[in-house]
């Protein structure tokens, strides 16, 4: 049952790398990660869910 899924992504990581049709979608989702990683309003969420996540680590050691 295992091998299934593994050839599955094998033969998808097969097709992205192996092929240029396959390295043109990789590198248009690669484009697409990175502005939207640098786009403001995802860094504004990231900034806000990194201080919540201090807040309570700061919170949890303090009680322990």
């Amino acid at each position: 049952m295992k091998a299934g899924p593994a050839f599955v992504i094998g033969a998808t990581l097969g097709y992205l790398v192996g092929t240029e049709k396959g390295r043109e979608q990789l590198d248009r989702a690669k484009v697409w990660a990175t502005e939207t990683w640098n786009d403001p309003r995802v860094q504004a969420k990231v900034s806000d869910l990194s201080a919540t996540v201090t807040d309570f680590a700061k919170e949890r050691s303090a009680g322990a």
